[in-house]
């Protein structure tokens, strides 16, 4: 018996209920132990995922959430260049979701 296309659901670190990876954004912990933003799952290291809700990523840089989920305590200046990066990704995610509908 074959099983189809089964989808792959991962945790979302602020509400810890299960979404499909394609609902998700990634952060991603190096080997050399730097945080960095992952918007397209391809960096290697340990990976935290967060739902594509700007309510939810308030959430996550209000609370914090990436010390809890990689037990690393993270800069305050690593959390502003996380951010930034993540504004810009949504931004860019904005304007190519308008040049679609036009």
């Amino acid at each position: 018996m074959k099983i189809k296309n089964k989808q792959i659901l991962r945790k979302s670190i602020v509400d810890g209920k299960l979404y499909p990876l394609n609902e998700l954004i990634r952060f991603a912990k190096l080997a050399d132990g730097s945080i960095k933003f992952d918007p397209n799952c391809k960096l290697s290291g340990r990976g935290a995922y967060c739902y594509k809700n700007i309510s939810q990523l308030d959430i996550l840089f209000k609370k914090r959430l990436l010390n809890k989920s990689f037990r690393h305590n993270i800069s305050i200046e690593e959390y502003n260049e996380i951010r930034k990066d993540v504004d810009e990704w949504i931004k860019n995610k904005i304007k190519e979701n308008q040049t679609m509908k036009e």
